[in-house]
């Protein structure tokens, strides 16, 4: 996908004018842009062509970017308009944002307990909204996170590129992005996949709970549980016993949170918490297990 300044000044379906390059991404890369029609700013997405090579993902990236688009919740980056370009590259115009990613803001180590806190549960709320419309994520990780500052300076999460790791998977079997790995017909950053996945490909919300369980363990460790070359970290992923996050962190973790973190972290999904409800309130409450909390080994 070109980054350089020959693309700016460009227009989408008559409506929408690139004016600068914001960053690349997993999926694509960001843009700051305008509607014609009244000067709004807006933010744009350029997706990556080949993702869309079957019509079956362009067909699904096309039902669930409707559902996303036909409801609001505070903490999802917002949907406005999606397309193709002339020489076929999918594109998706959202509200506008400016912040950093979460990624950014777990390398630079300083996000405290109450940050943990505040970040991971509007995650779970988000993730709780869209789980009840039947939109599952299964791409979560911190570069799908952005942190944006509202009106008050208080910093919001954003939730974005729902389903693009799951549409990566329509790919050839040649993949040259660094980011992605391809492990049979898996493709996904390998340090925020469930066990489920990597076992039988199966998805549901409580895999979108194991990957968030992963993001809080390394917001507080600065890593994620399991590390190295990628075929021993998926191995982890289905056999090993991650450390508590207070074994790693350089702060004080209340036992609460351990507990917590563990819970989403358990390799069969019905003995994690059943769902992002009840992990939004444990965060909020400061406090695990919370009264009312679905219990493990559901059906």
């Amino acid at each position: 996908m070109a980054t350089d300044d020959g693309m700016v000044g460009g227009v989408l379906n008559g409506r929408y004018k690139l004016t600068a390059h914001l960053r690349p991404g997993q999926f694509g890369d960001f843009w700051r842009g305008v509607r014609l029609t009244d000067g709004a700013p807006v933010a744009i997405k350029l997706l990556k062509p080949e993702l869309f090579e079957n019509p079956t993902a362009m067909a699904r990236f096309s039902r669930e970017t409707r559902l996303l688009a036909s409801f609001s919740h505070p903490n999802l980056l917002r949907v406005l308009e999606y397309g193709r370009t002339s020489t076929g590259a999918p594109w998706v115009v959202t509200e506008p944002h400016d912040g950093r990613l979460l990624s950014d803001a777990v390398a630079e180590l300083n996000l405290t307990i109450g940050d943990v806190c505040n970040i991971g549960a509007q995650i779970a709320l988000v993730l709780a909204a869209t789980h009840a419309r039947g939109i599952i994520h299964r791409g979560l990780d911190p570069e799908a996170i952005l942190l944006v500052r509202n009106a008050q300076g208080r910093e919001v999460v954003k939730l974005q590129d729902f389903g693009l790791a799951h549409l990566a998977r329509t790919r050839g079997p040649a993949s040259t992005d660094p980011a992605l790995t391809k492990v049979g017909e898996r493709l996904g950053r390998y340090e925020y996949m469930a066990p489920e996945y990597i076992e039988e490909q199966v998805l549901d919300a409580r895999t979108d709970l194991y990957v968030l369980g992963v993001i809080l363990f390394e917001m507080l460790a600065g890593q994620p549980p399991f590390v190295g070359a990628p075929l021993m970290v998926l191995m982890k992923h289905v056999s090993d016993d991650p450390w508590a996050p207070s074994d790693l962190a350089e702060q004080d973790v209340p036992k609460w949170m351990d507990d917590l973190i563990l819970s989403m972290l358990a390799k069969d999904a019905r003995d994690r918490p059943q769902d992002a409800a009840s992990v939004a309130r444990a965060l909020m409450e400061r406090r695990w297990p919370v009264p009312g909390a679905p219990r493990p080994r559901g059906p």
